[in-house]
Parts: C-alpha cells; sequence; structure tokens
C-alpha cells in the first residue's frame, strides 16, 4: 500500500517534491497506510496543482484532453460509407391531384417489394453481406435493421412543365465497405425497374411502367459518412473546455471556503 502512497505523491507540483520528498518519505516508513490514505494524498496533489495553474492553462489542458479522447473513440467505430443513386418517373400530361396520388402509390408499393423479407434476404447473401451478424442474429432482425439504418428512400418532385410530370426519388445505401455500399445500391436500383415491368405489366398504368429511369447511377464513396473524425473532436474539444472551466472554478472556490477564517 505505500507503493500506492508514493505514486499519488508523484502527482505534486514539482516544486513541493523537491522540498518536501524526503521527508514525506521518511514520514511514510513510520506509519500504516490504507487506500483511504492513497485517496486523500491524490486529492491534496491534483488541489494544489490546479491552484497552481491559472484558468487559461487548465481550460487548455482539459480541451486538449478531451478532444484526444474524442478521436480516439471515433476511430474505433467502424467506418460506414455512403451510396446514394437518384431514380425518375415520368407520365405524359398533368400529375396533379389524383394523379400525383397515383405517382405516390406507384413508387411506394414497389418500394413494399423492393424492401420486403424475400427481396432484401436474396440481396444479403448474393452479395454476402453482414457475415459477422449472421453468425450471432436471425436473419429476420438483420433485415429490419437493414431497412432501418442501411437504406434510406426518399421522394423528390420536380415539375416537369405542361404535358409532363417528374417524380424522383433518392436511394441511399450504407455498409463498412464502399465497394459494397454501390453494390447494394446497384441491386436494389435494379429491383426497382424489375418491380416496375411487373406494375406495368398488370395493366394499371402502362405509360407509367415504361418511364422510370435512372438519373444518377450509384456512386462510389470515396470517403466515410461515418464516424466524422473532426467532428468528434472538436465535439470533445468543447466538452473539455467546459469541463476545465468547471473544475477549475470548482477547485477555487473550495480552496476560497478552506482557507476563509472563522468567525
Amino acid at each position: 500500500m505505500k507503493h500506492w502512497v508514493r505514486l499519488a505523491s508523484y502527482f505534486y507540483p514539482a516544486s513541493w517534491r523537491r522540498r518536501y520528498a524526503m521527508e514525506f518519505n521518511a514520514l511514510l516508513e513510520e506509519v500504516d497506510t490504507n487506500w483511504k490514505d492513497v485517496l486523500d494524498i491524490l486529492n491534496g496533489a491534483l488541489t494544489m496543482q490546479f491552484t497552481s495553474w491559472n484558468l487559461k492553462s487548465i481550460a487548455l489542458a482539459f480541451a486538449v484532453t478531451g478532444a484526444a479522447i474524442a478521436a480516439a473513440f471515433a476511430f474505433s467505430i467502424p467506418s460506414q460509407y455512403r451510396s446514394t443513386s437518384v431514380m425518375q418517373i415520368t407520365t405524359a400530361g398533368s400529375a396533379q391531384g389524383d394523379g400525383r396520388s397515383d405517382f405516390t402509390k406507384h413508387i411506394n408499393k414497389m418500394e413494399q417489394e423492393v424492401l420486403s423479407r424475400t427481396s432484401l434476404e436474396r440481396l444479403i447473401i448474393g452479395l454476402g453481406l453482414y457475415k459477422s451478424q449472421r453468425r450471432e442474429k436471425p436473419m429476420e432482425d438483420i433485415v429490419q435493421d437493414m431497412r432501418n439504418h442501411e437504406i434510406s428512400i426518399k421522394p423528390i418532385h420536380e415539375a416537369g412543365g405542361n404535358r409532363q410530370d417528374t417524380l424522383a426519388f433518392s436511394i441511399s445505401t450504407t455498409y463498412p465497405d464502399p465497394k459494397l455500399a454501390q453494390a447494394m445500391n446497384r441491386e436494389l436500383t435494379s429491383k426497382f425497374i424489375e418491380q416496375n415491368v411487373v406494375e406495368a405489366r398488370r395493366g394499371r398504368d402502362l405509360r407509367m411502367g415504361e418511364n422510370l429511369e435512372v438519373l444518377d447511377p450509384a456512386s462510389l464513396p470515396g470517403r466515410p459518412f461515418y464516424p466524422h473524425v473532426g467532428w468528434f473532436a472538436f465535439m470533445g474539444l468543447f466538452a473539455g473546455l467546459l469541463a476545465g472551466l468547471t473544475v477549475s472554478y470548482a477547485m477555487r472556490w473550495r480552496i476560497t471556503i478552506v482557507r476563509r477564517p472563522a468567525h
């Protein structure tokens, strides 16, 4: 236990150690120690360190430490890459009112089929996705997580003039491997095209089915979508700065109270 007490004493400022180290070590040899003594010595050492620093030094030290910890945490998180494509569906004439609603229903129906459990299971197995997760979780849970977190489909409406209305939508896929993220997106755009043909052959709206196209093909992401190391470092810097200011004022307030003479 004396070893830990002596180790805690090294947190005192260098000026204190030069003046009192020999006396402290001599006293330490004559007494019994416990964990409470270790904490008391450590508390006294840190208090003296903080009171010997100015506000700027404490805030800077905490800010740098916070940024370093946050950046290290960000590097420990697996990178996620996002691939995006844009598809467009058009029809002759103006798609106002019920026509616009038919557009939306048509896309929603295709989306339900493309993101069905059977469809996504084939995509996962075909591309060899989520290999480690598949050993630990049932496929149903993996498919649900994929729908909720790795795939995003958002509509984009663009007026195309008097004789034509356009409804576009983006498809985003996220995965730790950039090439597989792109491959996922390509598979989904292909499935939309296939499903659109199926809907057209059912005779509901042949004009709609004949006018689905890929405006922007699946992109190959060059850098991770998440985590953003710079953002993590900035938040760590800010949190560390606040912590440093809080600790500095708290320690100085405590010292002021302790040193205030009793009346």
